[in-house]
Formats: C-alpha cells, structure tokens, sequence
C-alpha cells in the first residue's frame, strides 16, 4: 500500500534522513582530509625514490669510471714493466762502466721510452745508488738514489735467485735531476750468484694521468686518486694537482681510507657526504678511487624535482579549493534532494500504474503476433496444397511441375511462419531447426518419388534474424531441390525403363550433404553433392532457370556471398553472410563478409 507523498519541508522527513544518511559535508570533508593524504604520501615516496635512483645513478657512474680508470692504469704499468724489464736484460751480462759510456744502450732505451708519452725516463743505478745511464742526458748525470725508499726496498729484498726481481712502485717523489713530481716503477737487478747488483726503475709523469683524468666523463665533479695499497700514500690526485710541482698532493679522507680497508679487491661505498668507489689494479699494488660529493647530486636531484613539488602544491591547492566549493554545493544539494525524493515518491505511484498497462499491452500484442503467424501460415499452407492439387489436375508435366516446385516455395515460406508463433523470441528463430526439417520433408519426398535419395545433414545451433529467415529458407530449399532435380542422372523408378551405366555406377545412393555453421558473426551454409557436376562453360549468374534467378536475387538481397565449385564429382553451393545474435543488438546484414 502506498503511503501519502509527503512535502520536502515535512519537519519528520528532515529528521529521518539526518539520522540515516551521513551529510554530504562530512563525506566531502573525509574525501578532502583522504585527499590531502593521498597527495603527501605521493610526494614523500616520489621524492625518496627519485632521490635514491639519484644517488643511485651517481654511484653505478663512479663504479663504472673505477673499471675504466682500473684497466687503463693496468696497462699504462703493464707497458712500464715491460720497459724495465728491457733495460734489465739489455744491460745484463755488461759491466757499470761499460753500461756508462755505451751511446748504443742509451739510443735503444731512449727509443723505446719514445714510444711511451706517460713515461719521464728511464733509470740504471748501480749496487751503490750511483745513477750510471738515463734517458734524459748522455752522459747521465751525477745522481745518488741510495737513500731512495725504491732503492732501500730492492736492496734489502730477498734473493731468490739470479735476474731482475718482483716490480715496485715507489712513493711520489721529486726527482733529483728533472725537478718535477714524479713515481718510480723498478726492478731490482741482481747479479749471476743472486746478489743485489743495482735497480732498473722508470719514472712515471703525474701530469699525464692527471690529465686522462680530468677528460674522463663523470658527471658532479668527483675526486679521482691514484695511491698505493701498502701505506694508502697518494701518487696522483685530480683535483688536487700542481703539474710537475707538488710532490705530497692532499692525503685520501677517512672515507677512502675505511672503504678500502673494508674491501681490498674493490668496492663502493656510500656515508651521508660522499660517494666513494675503489678497485685495485689487477696485479699491481695500486688502487683507483672515484670520490663524489652527495652534495652536488642533491642538488641536481632538487632540480629535477622542483617541477614536480610545484605540481603536487598547485594539485593541493586546487584539492582545497575544490573541497570548499563541495562544501557549498552539498548544502544547495541537500534541500535539493529533499525535493527530489519527494517528486520521485509522487512520480512511483504513478510509474507503477503505467507499468502495469505496458505489459499488459505487450502481452496483448505478442499474443496478436502469434495469431497473426499462426493465420498466415495456415493461409500459406492452403496456398500450397492448392497449387499441389493444380498441379496433378493439368495435364502438362511441365507446367505441373511449375506448379508443384511453387507450392513447395510457398510451404518452406509456412515453414517460417510455423516457428515464429512456437518461438519465445519473434525476432529471432532456430533456423537449424527449421533447416532439419526442411530437408527431412524433401528427402521423404524424394524417396517417395524414387532414386535413393539420401540427404547428409552437419548443421550448429544458429539463430538468426526473422529478416534472415525467408530468404534463407527458400534459398535452402531451391539448393535442395536443384540438387535433387539434376545432380544425379534419373534411376529406372522415374524413368520407367531400364537402368543405364550411370544407375548402376550410382547403385541406387544419390547423397546430397547440406551444412550449416556459424563461426564470428559469419553464417556459413552449403548444399554439396556427388552427381554429374555443371558444365565447364555453366555461368549460374546467367542461366535462365527460374531456380538459379531466385539463387541470385535471395543472395543479393541478404548480401551474401555465393560460390559455385565444380568438386569432381558433383558441385557445392556455398552462402557465407554476416548476420547479428540475439546477444548483439546490432544489424550487420550490410556489413562486408
């Protein structure tokens, strides 16, 4: 029973929707306090996440200039080795003196030292650290390297045997006869019997490396450091170079200091400030360290972000300034709403009454479509079985048959109209239903007049539209009868006399295998058989026959596609069109195949 609509201003209504429905002001003031969450959280964790990949990115480039600077330092002392160990054996089985005035050696160490732009000179000391030959003056001059820690190393080294020893790289140092900041990479030399005989060494120029380290290409600035791994002294510093005057560039920081002795072999480390990224030099007791300050990737990763924290501000502003609007709009809306759900109580009675005369209505007319299917297919049956009994009323064969093939177009029409009134659904009707039964209804037929016809039937559950259904139907039934009528040569039944070769070939089975499936919104229909075939020079779109006319004409007008194959033996008609489901609600009749 419905209660009296009541007024949006009714005091009782007010206090009942107050208490059961939350306002619409504290759902926006949840929405906007969600909001601003929201958006901080957003901002916080984009932030720390650029931040890191920032970080990140800065410390995979310094790992990846370690290796860089690692394998060039490798073989920048790999060539000095070799150099030393040439000089070694150039100067091995010759006394001091002769190594002193030999013009020769000092032309070939001289060459070789040509070759190697790092390289200052090359050194020949004897047993007591006098300088003896150097590539920088011939005569070498006068120069004592004994108190040198290269020399003291060498010297007091063990005797493992005979020949030049194990490589040492020395401290940095100023060299005595050049002046200019410099290392010493050298061997000790020892005599036939395994005694100290002196130390080959040649002296590495700073300035070259510093400058390889100055074009490497890392963002930030970083700090690049060459130092040896026993006592962690400094042999080249970028910055933090003079070229050729300091002789103690700036000791490594803590940081460098602790990530080495944390990981000798290599590694990378990372505090609050710096970046620190280290590796040793293959076999050689040396160390690259890559040192970058956070500071400057901080304050490119600022940069980068700023667009962004300008977006996530204007984002809150707009937030607040859509939520005060929401306050006032939720107020106008509430009175509003009041009204409307009075309106809409009013307007239910109403709709409930109107509704119930709509179906009534709709099922008074579905009941009239029904009656009026039912009428025209009994009409259309009386049609048939008038134009049957023409048929065998005149005394024409020809014109009976006429008669006889019109009253079967005529029943397949009845056939449809039969399906529309047992159907739920008039629009649409089970069109392998109706093509079953069709053919069982010629096959009968055939069968009575004689010839051992048999029909193969492969057909799928196919709805289609009603619109689809006639032409459909009568283009089944013409193929059928086409197929029927002039596949096969006549049997002895219908021909009244004797069976000729092509009976007895066929003996008395004259298959014809319709199909019907339906794959993608594609119909798919084919009347096959096993009979004589068309002839080579048949053109189905030009025969006269009514029966192909009609083929053509129902084809076109659904548009479908219609092929015609010789199959050796017999023929196939095959009828492929698009057609829509009950599910789809669309019209694809004139849609391309």
């Amino acid at each position: 029973m419905l209660l009296p609509a009541q007024r949006p201003d009714d005091p009782m209504m007010d206090g009942t929707q107050s208490f059961r429905t939350p306002r619409l002001e504290a759902a926006i003031g949840w929405l906007a306090a969600c909001g601003f969450l929201f958006l901080a959280a957003v901002t916080v964790i984009v932030g720390v996440q650029s931040r890191e990949r920032a970080v990140s990115g800065a410390q995979d480039r310094a790992q990846s200039a370690v290796r860089v600077l690692a394998e060039h330092a490798a073989r920048l002392f790999d060539a000095a080795d070799l150099l030393v160990e040439y000089a070694a054996q150039e100067s091995a089985g010759r006394s001091w003196d002769e190594i002193a005035r030999s013009h020769g050696l000092w032309d070939k160490l001289n060459a070789q030292r040509a070759r190697l732009p790092f390289l200052d000179a090359v050194w020949l000391n004897d047993g007591s650290g006098v300088l003896r030959l150097t590539t920088v003056a011939f005569p070498a001059p006068h120069s004592d390297a004994s108190d040198r820690e290269a020399f003291l190393f060498h010297r007091h080294e063990p005797t493992p045997g005979s020949g030049v020893d194990r490589p040492h790289i020395g401290q940095r140092i100023i060299g005595r006869v050049t002046n200019r900041a410099t290392f010493l990479l050298s061997r000790r030399l020892s005599g036939p019997d395994g005694r100290f005989r002196g130390m080959a060494s040649v002296t590495i120029d700073p300035s070259y490396l510093s400058g390889f380290y100055k074009e490497l290409d890392v963002p930030h600035e970083p700090v690049t450091i060459l130092l040896r791994a026993s006592d962690l002294d400094v042999l080249v510093r970028e910055p933090g170079e003079a070229a050729g005057k300091m002789a103690g560039p700036i000791p490594p920081d803590d940081p460098v200091r602790r990530a080495i002795m944390a990981a000798p072999a290599g590694g990378v480390a990372r505090d609050d400030a710096v970046i620190v990224a280290h590796r040793q030099v293959d076999s050689w007791p040396v160390h690259v360290v890559v040192q970058l300050e956070l500071a400057p990737v901080l304050a490119s990763w600022r940069r980068l972000i700023a667009p962004y924290a300008g977006l996530a501000a204007a984002a809150a502003l707009a937030l607040a300034a859509l939520s005060i609007f929401g306050f006032r709009q939720a107020r106008a809306a509430r009175r509003v709403q009041r009204d409307l759900e009075w309106r809409v109580r009013e307007r239910t009675a109403s709709l409930e009454r109107t509704i119930g005369e709509r179906d009534a209505a709709l099922a008074q007319k579905d009941l009239l479509m029904r009656e009026v299917n039912h009428r025209i297919k009994n009409s259309l049956q009386v049609v048939s079985s008038l134009l049957g009994l023409q048929g065998q009323a005149v005394g024409d064969p020809r014109l009976s048959g006429h008669l006889l093939e019109a009253g079967r177009r005529v029943q397949a029409i009845a056939d449809i109209h039969r399906l529309l009134y047992r159907v739920d659904d008039i629009h649409f009707i089970p069109f392998h239903d109706y093509l079953t039964e069709l053919c069982r209804e010629l096959e009968h037929s055939a069968q009575s007049e004689g010839g051992g016809w048999r029909l193969e039937l492969e057909v799928e559950p196919v709805d289609v539209p009603t619109d689809h259904a006639v032409p459909l139907g009568l283009l089944a039934n013409e193929l059928v009868m086409n197929a029927i009528k002039h596949a096969y040569r006549p049997t002895p039944a219908t021909l009244g006399s004797a069976a000729g070769p092509q009976e007895k070939e066929s003996g008395g089975d004259n298959m014809i295998a319709v199909a019907l499936h339906a794959d993608g919104g594609i119909l798919r229909m084919s009347v096959c058989d096993r009979g004589i075939g068309l002839p080579a020079d048949f053109d189905w779109r030009r025969s006269r026959s009514l029966g192909m006319r009609m083929i053509h004409t129902l084809s076109k007008q659904l548009g479908a596609t219609l092929t015609v194959e010789n199959t050796d033996p017999g023929v196939c008609f095959s009828i492929r069109l698009p057609y829509r489901t009950a599910g789809d609600g669309v019209d694809t009749r004139h849609t391309g195949v």
